[in-house]
């Protein structure tokens, strides 16, 4: 089943050839600081993520040309995870926080960090750039009953709504409620989050969310059939929730280009027909065969299949 850090580990090799300006805005959101000491203005973005702090250091480096370093700092209570943080000093940080649009500024003076959705989104990418660095920073995927939640967690409530609103533009729609003092945005429905994540670019955790649908389908549809007692469609029902498993399992693995045209014929048409009966699935196949031979070659598609799992122990 699809997990957190899956997902998290594709959007970080999207980020691989550096984030963008909404990505960098949506991170200062969460973790960054405005300051000013004797030495002048400085801007710190800290966080409990060693990629989060890279990727900004990366982003800093070369997009300034200013030399950072991701520093580390051991908490006292060591309970506590270990914060990585970046800092950038003097007309570098103030021209970064201009350049994003994320300076508030008094008496002609800079003061503080202006946060939440208020950066220069003007298009679907900056969206799924600033979506992104809010999910790397304060989301997470867990399992939930029947499938699994999406979760944002803000310190702030306004922060809540103004994303809340920005999904919404893209119609893509959360709940809101406050839990452990966080405001919480929220999805379990599948839909829902694989909309998200086809958002924020994760297009391999969308692929599994809808794997992950219509293998949920079939079962509610064998499910139904038990309770109409049609024992011959419930056992069918089985047969091709197996068959569509194991299809996906070599779709994944790169195997169904391997494999010889008349077991990859079969093998694309389960993929594309997971709740079928074999008769059924006969009659979208271009070519004549019956029953008994495409149960054949299924028994040779699940062998292969027990071969590669065996050949990974």
């Amino acid at each position: 089943m699809l997990n957190d850090q899956m997902v998290k580990d594709e959007l970080y090799s999207l980020g691989e050839s550096g984030i963008g300006d909404a990505c960098a805005s949506a991170l200062l959101t969460f973790g960054g600081e405005l300051g000013k000491d004797e030495k002048g203005y400085y801007l710190l973005y800290s966080t409990h993520d060693y990629r989060l702090a890279l990727s900004f250091a990366k982003y800093v480096k070369e997009g300034y040309f200013y030399s950072v370093e991701v520093g580390m700092i051991q908490p006292k209570d060591k309970r506590r995870n270990k914060l990585f943080s970046v800092e950038v000093r003097g007309r570098y940080a103030l021209e970064i926080l201009s350049d994003l649009g994320k300076v508030k500024v008094s008496a002609g003076v800079p003061v503080s960090l202006d946060n939440g959705v208020r950066s220069r989104i003007s298009s679907r990418k900056d969206a799924a750039e600033y979506a992104r660095g809010v999910f790397l920073s304060i989301g997470s995927l867990s399992r939930a009953a029947g499938g699994v939640r999406v979760t944002l967690s803000f310190d702030i409530e306004d922060y809540a709504d103004a994303f809340a609103a920005l999904l919404s533009h893209y119609e893509i729609e959360m709940k809101k409620q406050v839990k452990d003092g966080k405001y919480c945005l929220s999805a379990r429905k599948s839909q829902v989050i694989s909309d998200f994540f086809a958002l924020i670019g994760a297009s391999k955790s969308v692929l599994a969310m809808q794997d992950m649908i219509v293998t949920s389908e079939a079962k509610n549809n064998i499910r139904r059939a038990s309770q109409l007692g049609v024992a011959n469609l419930d056992k069918a029902m089985i047969a091709a929730v197996k068959q569509y498993n194991d299809m996906c399992y070599l779709r994944d693995k790169k195997q169904l280009s391997l494999l010889p045209p008349e077991l990859r014929s079969v093998a694309e048409a389960r993929l594309a027909n997971p709740d079928l009966s074999l008769d059924a699935l006969r009659e979208v196949l271009s070519e004549h065969i019956s029953k008994s031979g495409l149960y054949h070659r299924f028994e040779k598609l699940t062998e292969l299949v027990k071969r590669l799992k065996e050949d990974e122990r």
